[in-house]
């Protein structure tokens, strides 16, 4: 359900312990400095701010990169030392973290609630704060920057799994065909973009085969053969979305969660109140209400949000995501096409249901009337031309085109009605807890 994380420390002047431990690059990090000696000029490539001292031409780092290794692992956890802006951000998968492959979900065996995946993100972050950290930090200073949540659905076979994919392509174009969206395809990938978010579904196979399979090579901790991981891998569809700070703070806005916080700027007279007995306080509420805000892991004071622009990443935020990452999975589901004799069952039903309708009543047995002739040709067209395409066809005009596409949705064709070959594959942890459920009851 968790995939990457990506939080920063901040204040990290404040404690020094940790300051020390994360100055020092490991082994198996770097630094790396990409800055003109001649006129002290960061290249145009370059993520790592530095200061040239002119007079010894030594290069003071801002920012210092390395990694935790973990021993029981392939897996090394990169974090970045912002000097110049005093925090370190970390990022990484949670699962690659805790079992060396994200073919095993960050999920408990008996739930799959919000609650318990929103309390387990919980607890682990504060046992990594523990573990990592030499110091004791105020979750208030672990601001959160970046969430994955993924899903791994099962199909019968590799093959049935790639076409699924295929036929999905179709719903591309429609929920990623604007410009601002851009909806690709990349074979095994669907893949689109916007400012607040990124969603994507892939073969998880083939991307196992292509990155986790090589490192897992090298060490293997999983308690799972390869070439189980590799079979499991093959019959997944993975759903991912990438929710960024702009959209955690889009969702955070929309559900008006904000509202908890400056409840007074929503009610009339004590608006008019706080304006006038205290301009500067007002005024950082408007700010509070009307900038992005920082997403910490302490509850906060009414006053320190307006103040500090922190909120507490609550439960009520992390469901907004939760239900947001869901209809995206939901939105990509197929449906298996009806055949005729289906269609004309269905609408023999319907149209028995209008006769029973008394005949005074002529409005609504029109609402409940169904064109038998025109509903069976437009889905049997509806077999080989996706509903988009029919319209844009100019078959029909438009406005009685979305009539009968009406018609149609209530007879059970949409514009998810295309899957063939195969059933409708389940959207559910039967089968990940039939293979991998041991994992989660250690």
């Amino acid at each position: 359900m968790i995939d990457t994380i990506e939080f920063k420390l901040n204040n990290v002047d404040t404690y020094n312990i940790i300051k020390t431990q994360f100055e020092r690059t490991s082994k198996v990090g770097s630094t790396t400095i990409l800055v003109d000696e001649d006129t002290g000029e960061m290249f145009e490539n370059s993520k790592i701010r530095a200061l040239l001292h002119h007079d010894t031409n030594n290069i003071t780092a801002f920012t210092k990169r390395s990694s935790i290794y973990i021993a029981s692992s392939h897996y090394t956890l990169s974090y970045v030392y912002n000097i110049s802006q005093n925090f370190i951000s970390f990022n990484f998968a949670i699962p690659k973290y805790l079992f060396g492959t994200n073919v095993i979900q960050f999920i408990r065996y008996y739930s799959q609630s919000p609650e318990t995946i929103y309390q387990y993100l919980v607890d682990f972050l504060q046992g990594f704060v523990k573990k990592h950290f030499l110091q004791t930090v105020k979750m208030f200073d672990i601001e959160l920057t970046r969430l994955d949540m993924c899903y791994n659905q099962f199909f019968n076979s590799k093959n049935d799994a790639l076409s699924y994919l295929e036929q999905q392509k179709v719903l591309l174009k429609k929920y990623g065909r604007s410009s601002k969206n851009e909806g690709k395809d990349y074979g095994t990938t669907l893949f689109y973009h916007t400012k607040r978010y990124s969603f994507k579904i892939y073969h998880k196979g083939t991307e196992f085969k292509k990155n986790d399979r090589k490192e897992l090579l090298k060490k293997n901790n999983t308690g799972e053969t390869l070439d189980h991981l590799q079979e499991m891998a093959d019959k997944i569809l993975r759903y991912e979305v990438t929710f960024r700070a702009a959209q955690i703070n889009y969702l955070f806005e929309k559900a008006e969660l904000h509202c908890k916080y400056v409840p007074f700027m929503f009610d009339q007279t004590n608006h008019l109140w706080a304006r006038k007995s205290s301009p500067e306080f007002y005024k950082n509420a408007m700010r509070f209400v009307e900038q992005s805000k920082h997403f910490v892991f302490e509850p906060v004071m009414h006053h320190d949000a307006i103040i500090t622009q922190s909120v507490y990443f609550s439960l009520e935020i992390f469901k907004e995501m939760f239900d947001f990452f869901w209809q995206k999975v939901k939105d990509y589901q197929l449906t298996q096409k009806l055949s005729i004799f289906d269609v004309m069952q269905k609408v023999d039903a319907f149209n028995e249901t209008r006769d029973n309708i008394r005949k005074e009543n002529e409005k609504l047995r029109r609402e409940n009337s169904y064109n038998k002739p025109m509903i069976v040709t437009l889905s049997l067209l509806s077999q080989y031309y996706s509903l988009d395409e029919l319209r844009k066809s100019n078959l029909l005009p438009r406005s009685t085109f979305f009539h009968y596409q009406k018609k149609l949705k209530e007879v059970g064709i949409t514009s998810e009605s295309i899957l063939q070959g195969m059933p409708p594959p389940a959207l559910d942890y039967v089968d990940y807890k039939y293979y991998f459920g041991r994992h989660h009851l250690k």
